[in-house]
């Protein structure tokens, strides 16, 4: 009687293999958008509490210096104006040769002793001169890829930003909110000083102060005090943009009363519902070549029709 055998199976074969590989692939596609997105939240949620710990220590210093607003280390030569010089890590080089008064060290930046503990940090100046910027973590936002503040003092609205964090450009990925200022009270004063002017410093604190003592009280919780930079870009060009957390017009922002939200903000309008770039009192005793839509702003109305408007207003 003669014995059959049957040949053991080696493997798989080239179809089941493709199928495999066809259902690994397909679950990798579904998993992907979905890990992706849950690491985004991640990096969200630590913004926002940035975002928190940054306006505490902002209403502490209001408290401490009578409502003084924190713009600069208020010794002779101080910086201009920017939106980055209450605190953060040293500027880029760049700003050292091509604007010098824009150029703001750690330990000019009056907010770092604050969020550092008490202890104002400072940058090593290495033996060939090279500068190693101490680090200011809670003003690095973990989704900022890219900076456009350069091209507001250098360049114009239709250059790309720049390819580097904004944190590493200008010290800090989260820029408080001058809107108000240079848009709004600077362009309509009687002889204002140029913003850009270190000798304007003065001038500057006087009209930060009042922007705190107005603002404060009444409208804290709708105010926006802290943006990050694509919000910044879009307010100064009346554009809309994407966010730093891949949303179109959706922003994160921080309010004068001390909250942080992740929500919807317009910025081809000054205002929307829950939040406002400037204060709205100010409107209608000083105007604004910019875009705006305070529904009962009669220059803007009349000098844009066609324009939408924000219900409700402050």
């Amino acid at each position: 009687m003669q014995r059959g055998w049957v040949r053991a199976r080696q493997g798989f074969t080239l179809i089941e293999l493709l199928v495999v590989v066809a259902i690994i692939a397909l679950l990798v596609s579904i998993l992907l958008p979905a890990l992706r997105d849950a690491r985004e939240q991640a990096k969200l949620v630590k913004c926002l509490a940035n975002y928190r710990q940054v306006t505490t220590v902002t209403i502490q210093y209001f408290l401490d210096y009578k409502d003084d607003f924190p713009f600069y280390d208020p010794t002779p030569g101080g910086p201009g104006v920017c939106s980055w010089a209450y605190g953060g890590k040293t500027s880029d080089d760049f700003w050292l040769t091509d604007r010098p008064e824009l150029f703001i060290a750690t330990n000019r930046r009056p907010l770092n002793k604050y969020l550092m503990g008490g202890k104002m940090p400072g940058d090593l100046i290495m033996s060939d001169g090279a500068r190693r910027r101490a680090d200011i973590p809670v003003l690095h936002c973990p989704s900022d890829m890219a900076s456009h503040q350069r091209l507001f003092w250098v360049g114009t609205a239709t250059d790309p930003p720049l390819p580097i964090p904004c944190y590493d450009d200008v010290g800090t990925s989260y820029q408080y909110n001058l809107h108000a200022l240079f848009d709004v009270i600077w362009p309509n004063r009687t002889d204002p000083p140029d913003p850009r002017d270190p000798t304007s410093d003065r001038y500057w604190k006087e009209v930060g102060h009042q922007l705190v003592r107005d603002v404060l009280l009444k409208h804290g919780s709708t105010y926006v005090m802290y943006i990050e930079d694509p919000m910044d870009w879009g307010l100064s060009w009346g554009i809309a943009e994407i966010g730093n957390h891949g949303k179109f017009k959706r922003y994160e922002a921080a309010f004068l009363d001390g909250h942080a939200e992740y929500k919807s903000m317009d910025t081809r309008g000054w205002c929307g519902q829950g939040w406002a770039a400037i204060n709205q009192e100010w409107v209608p005793i000083f105007g604004s070549t910019k875009p705006m839509c305070y529904s009962d702003t009669p220059t803007y109305e009349t000098t844009n029709p066609t324009a939408k408007t924000c219900e409700p207003p402050l």
